[in-house]
């Protein structure tokens, strides 16, 4: 794991705006280390206190995450208080208005802490792990970034960020309800544009999951 990985899991569900405001750090400073720059020891311990995660997971990603804690995942195992996660892909179905959520063959066991699961309103059973691909939601959700989907919601519930099938190809967007009833698929890359579905084609919107956490509660 790499340090902008350790980073967006010390966030923990917190914004990375406040955790700057919180911890004294730069919104700048911030966005650069999300993006893979290392901080110098005193920024490390800054963050590490105020996450209050262990310096040296932080720094080297050794030992536990939290002082005294287990970490919020495993591999390799399954601790006590710990629920194994399937990690999945997700695919277009042959037929209109499906898809196929179907197990990957993976060596490793991801095992996530319950109460953190329940914490970050997905029940375990409804858990699944997904790899982010493409560049639509970074900085959000970037390219290879694990995700942890809700697949018990497949439909529109609120403005979220939700795997989806449209118009043959799996997408991870950004879903916003219009009171016209226009939805619209956005992505957090300025460089995508803002697409339009009318009512008439949101039956072919097939919604897969929403994501509820990459490195942090989305």
């Amino acid at each position: 794991m790499s340090f902008a990985e350790r980073l967006r899991l010390a966030l923990s569900g917190e914004s990375p705006h406040a955790f700057s405001k919180r911890s004294g750090i730069g919104d700048s400073t911030m966005r650069k280390y999300l993006m893979g720059s290392m901080p110098g020891l005193d920024n490390l311990l800054i963050i590490a206190d105020a996450a209050n995660v262990t310096l040296d997971w932080l720094a080297a990603g050794k030992g536990p995450m939290h002082p005294g804690k287990s970490p919020i995942m495993v591999m390799g195992g399954t601790p006590e208080g710990f629920v194994t996660v399937p990690k999945i892909d997700i695919r277009p179905s042959a037929g209109a208005g499906s898809l196929d959520l179907y197990e990957e063959s993976e060596p490793d066991i991801f095992a996530f802490r319950e109460e953190w699961l329940r914490r970050i309103g997905v029940s375990p059973k409804s858990a699944r792990l997904m790899v982010a691909k493409g560049d639509s939601m970074r900085e959000t959700i970037n390219d290879g970034d694990l995700m942890i989907v809700d697949i018990s919601i497949r439909e529109f519930i609120d403005e979220a960020i939700y795997v989806l099938v449209y118009a043959g190809l799996v997408r991870l967007k950004r879903l916003q309800m219009l009171r016209s009833g226009l939805l619209l698929l956005k992505s957090d890359n300025p460089l995508y544009q803002t697409e339009e579905v009318p009512l008439a084609e949101q039956p072919e919107l097939i919604i897969g999951g929403r994501v509820r956490w990459a490195g942090g509660a989305i």
